[in-house]
C-alpha cells in the first residue's frame, strides 16, 4: 500500500520534528554519532547543526544520513562538502540537492549537463524555472522553523482535533437501566415472542 520511500520519508520527517529546537551543539554532536540512521540524517539535515559534524556525516555509509545533508538548507555549507554529493552513487542524494534552494546554481546546472544521467533534465527543468522565476523549492525540504518567543517555545505543541462528542458518564445518567425492557427487545428481534 505505501512504498519504502514514503516510510522512510515519514521517519526522516518524525525524527526532524523530535530534534527540539533549542538543541545545542553539543546534544547534536552526540545525536549524529547514534546507531539509528535516521537520527542521523534528521541531525545532517538540522540547519544548527555544527560544520564539523556536517563534514563527519558527509562521509557516512548510510543514503539517508547524505540525503539529509544534500536536504540541509543551511548557505554556509562548504560548495566542496555539495560537489561531493553531487557526486554520490545514490541518485537521491543528487535529487535532494537539486530540490534544495540553498545549492547554487552554478552545481545545478553542471549536474543539467551530464550526460545520459536521469537526474540531468530534473536539474535543467530546475535551472530553467529560476530563469523564469517560477521555480518553488518543494515543501517536503522546509527549512528549519525561525526561532520563536521563549514563551511559545516553552509552550508544547499541541495538534488541533476536531472537536468530539463526550458521552455521559455513568454518574450523570437520567434514568436507570431497565433490563426487563432489553430482554423483550431482544426477543421481538430474534423472534422470541412470549405474549
Amino acid at each position: 500500500m505505501f512504498s519504502d520511500s514514503n516510510a522512510q520519508q515519514t521517519a526522516r520527517q518524525s525524527a526532524l520534528k523530535a530534534i527540539p529546537d533549542g538543541v545545542t551543539d553539543g546534544e547534536l554532536a552526540s545525536l549524529a554519532r547514534s546507531p539509528e540512521v535516521k537520527v542521523r540524517a534528521a541531525v545532517a539535515a538540522h540547519a544548527g547543526t555544527p560544520l564539523m559534524t556536517l563534514l563527519k556525516l558527509a562521509e557516512d555509509s548510510a543514503p539517508d544520513v547524505r540525503i539529509g545533508l544534500a536536504r540541509n538548507r543551511r548557505e554556509s555549507i562548504p560548495l566542496e562538502v555539495r560537489e561531493d554529493l553531487a557526486k554520490d552513487k545514490n541518485v537521491d542524494v543528487i535529487y535532494a540537492l537539486i530540490d534544495n534552494p540553498a545549492v547554487p546554481e552554478s552545481l545545478i546546472a553542471k549536474l543539467g549537463r551530464q550526460l545520459h544521467k536521469e537526474y540531468a533534465k530534473a536539474a535543467r527543468a530546475r535551472s530553467a524555472a529560476v530563469k523564469a522565476g517560477t521555480w518553488k523549492a518543494p515543501e517536503s525540504a522546509a527549512p528549519a522553523p525561525a526561532a520563536q518567543p521563549a514563551a511559545a517555545a516553552a509552550a508544547p505543541q499541541v495538534p488541533a482535533f476536531p472537536p468530539t462528542v463526550q458521552a455521559p458518564s455513568r454518574t450523570e445518567t437520567t434514568a436507570p437501566h431497565n433490563n426487563s425492557s432489553r430482554a423483550d427487545a431482544l426477543d421481538i428481534l430474534l423472534g422470541n415472542n412470549k405474549r
